[in-house]
């Protein structure tokens, strides 16, 4: 795929309205709910973005219907768990597929060859696949061992009790709690502590509850799920996407300005939804209103010192926020962002590098020393990351000649990135984006 190159444009004191797309993680999520559900059923508002159309398309290829609506998608159930895909299921470059696919899979009857991009083989799935063995799936590696390309030999879930390491991702524990309701019996499903990103469990667990099934807590890093149970018919509605709505919220930190996300509520399932508070802490001022939430930023940025582990995708763009706030800013913890669509660390740190911002580069973290970001000399890379596109987009609101090689790869996760941010730019942009 040839990079295409994207020049930003500054702005000050911006003042927009964002109608946010369905949140990703929710979407995924739904989708696999909605596939092991009972009945057909729909999900309204989801992100259609290229990762939830792998997901779909994947659970396609095992025999579930998948209608896209307008805003909403209608799911069918396979009629057998499941229909043998006539060939490998491409998983392109998203993990979060690829790591709920896999117990997803071994719920039911068959083989199944899951791959991916070359990024997707370097991406690790062995403790979900060694979890799934001990209840009864069997697992062919077809490349290196513990990583993407694999053949999984699925035949149901035993109950009873399997531990999974999910300190670097807790996909393999929301993967396997997704499906532990087909299990034969009851069944336990215990971590070893600390688990990544554990919000996005929490979200997992309220989800399945939401779905109409019953499970129990014995324990801080253990979930007990009656089995066998079946899931409602799916009837979920997608809240906006706040990782995405980061990127909006930055744009009023950095300029002064004052931007309005919506739907986001409190009380949001999201993890990424704390963000807000990050940005509390640097200055600015955060106003919570019917639909949604108004940023507003300060004059000058405050540094900040934080652990991120528990909203990893944040990073990137509290890096580049914190690197117009004068003073020094350490981010600590996300040791499991170099092994996201890109190593997330090295990512951040060369464009932060090429900003002229003096950057220490940790194994599990930055130490960023900010407040006078240049013209950068060269393009910044998005190392075919999403998350890295959008968030050094927000460089180029305070910084002129601010170039993005690499702004196609924003289509992971919202296609019409670049149309609502150079909205951003325009003199009156108030509420041309609802």
């Amino acid at each position: 795929m040839s990079s295409i190159r994207k020049k930003v444009r500054p702005a000050a004191g911006i003042h927009a309205a964002i109608r946010l797309p369905g949140s990703k993680s929710m979407t995924h999520r739904a989708l696999m709910i909605a596939a092991l559900a009972g009945g057909p059923g729909e999900i309204r508002r989801p992100l259609k973005a290229e990762d939830t159309l792998i997901t779909a398309k994947a659970l396609e290829q095992m025999g579930t219907g998948v209608d896209w609506q307008g805003d909403s998608i209608r799911v069918v159930p396979a009629k057998h768990r499941w229909t043998k895909p006539s060939g490998p299921i491409f998983l392109g470059n998203s993990g979060t597929t690829t790591r709920l696919l896999l117990p997803i899979a071994a719920a039911g009857k068959g083989e199944f060859v899951l791959d991916g991009t070359a990024r997707l083989r370097e991406r690790p799935v062995g403790p979900v696949a060694r979890a799934l063995e001990t209840l009864g799936a069997g697992i062919e590696w077809l490349g290196t061992p513990g990583f993407p390309p694999l053949k999984l030999t699925g035949a149901g879930l035993r109950g009873g009790t399997v531990t999974v390491d999910a300190s670097k991702s807790s996909q393999f524990l929301s993967g396997l709690l997704l499906a532990a309701p087909t299990a034969a019996e009851g069944l336990t499903i215990e971590w070893t502590e600390p688990a990544a990103s554990f919000p996005y469990v929490a979200m997992t667990l309220e989800m399945m509850q939401q779905a109409g099934i019953h499970l129990d807590r014995p324990a801080p890093n253990a979930v007990f799920v009656p089995a066998p149970q079946t899931y409602a018919p799916a009837d979920f509605t997608v809240e906006g996407d706040c990782s995405t709505a980061s990127y909006f919220w930055g744009a009023a930190a950095l300029t002064g300005g004052t931007v309005f996300t919506s739907p986001v509520f409190p009380g949001s399932l999201q993890g990424d939804s704390a963000f807000l508070g990050v940005l509390g802490k640097m200055g600015c001022r955060i106003e919570w209103e019917a639909e949604g939430v108004r940023v507003t930023g300060p004059q000058q940025l405050a540094p900040i010192d934080i652990d991120m582990n528990e909203m990893p995708d944040m990073v990137p763009t509290l890096a580049v926020v914190a690197a117009f706030a004068p003073g020094t800013s350490s981010i600590r913890n996300v040791a499991h962002l170099r092994i996201k669509e890109s190593d997330r660390l090295e990512a951040v740190a060369s464009g932060l590098k090429l900003l002229g911002v003096p950057v220490r580069e940790l194994p599990g973290g930055l130490v960023i020393s900010g407040g006078n970001p240049r013209t950068p000399a060269a393009p910044i890379r998005a190392f075919d990351d999403h998350r890295i596109a959008m968030a050094f987009a927000l460089a180029g609101l305070r910084v002129e000649g601010v170039e993005i090689e690499g702004a196609e790869s924003v289509a992971k996760s919202f296609p019409e990135f670049w149309q609502y941010f150079d909205r951003l730019a325009e003199p009156d942009n108030s509420n041309k984006t609802e």
